[in-house]
């Protein structure tokens, strides 16, 4: 297989964080964007969508003003946190929580 060198800038945290948890699952950097570059060709795009965030997000998707997108988001809180004092769902912070 013929290979080419490929270069990046990339957050050097982030980069950190990734090389430890790709060692976890026994990969290196490299073949993560292996990985990735496999995808893109198989999918013809990203393997993930690509979206805007916010009310940029909501705007483009759903033709959402910033008022609608607040006001659904606290009808949400709302709906959520009558629904804890119930008891008929939890908050959960972590993976562990779930266990």
């Amino acid at each position: 297989m013929a290979t080419t060198l490929l270069r990046a800038r990339v957050d050097r945290r982030q980069a950190a964080a990734a090389k430890k948890i790709l060692a976890g699952l026994g990969l290196k950097p490299g073949d993560a964007v292996g990985m990735l570059l496999a995808q893109v060709v198989a999918h013809r795009g990203l393997p993930f969508p690509v979206q805007e965030e916010g009310y940029a997000y909501a705007r483009a998707e759903y033709g959402l003003t910033p008022r609608e997108v607040d006001a659904a988001e606290s009808r949400i809180v709302q709906s959520m946190d009558k629904a804890r004092k119930s008891g008929s769902v939890r908050r959960v912070n972590s993976a562990d929580d779930l266990r």
